[in-house]
């Protein structure tokens, strides 16, 4: 996992980044973005029930993608509120190509 302070927990965070509507997007996941006025990024990640109905997938996807996330964030010093937001793609992924796909997408805020 991630630091606590990393994460968005607030559900106004939440609506305040989903406001901006700010975002990019490939074949497995859509990241929606707005600046913090923080010295660090802090992140949350969503898998829907579109994604999967069963909540173990959805939660196996989502301990997959904080793990992808924990090493990005250490060398990551942009101040972004971030939303990741995975697609049905994405559950068909193995970890690597999870790892990759979120990678680029990272890479370009």
């Amino acid at each position: 996992m991630f630091g606590k302070k990393n994460r968005i927990t607030s559900s106004v965070v939440f609506k305040e980044v989903f406001a901006q509507r700010e975002g990019k997007e490939n074949e497995g996941f859509k990241i929606i973005f707005k600046k913090n006025n923080l010295e660090y990024s802090r992140c949350g990640v969503i898998v829907s029930m579109q994604v999967s109905k069963s909540a173990v997938q959805r939660n196996i996807l989502k301990r997959k993608i904080k793990n992808i996330l924990r090493d990005f964030l250490s060398g990551f010093s942009k101040g972004l509120d971030f939303v990741i937001i995975a697609k049905s793609e994405s559950l068909k992924m193995n970890f690597s190509k999870l790892r990759d796909s979120l990678n680029r997408l990272l890479n370009l805020l």
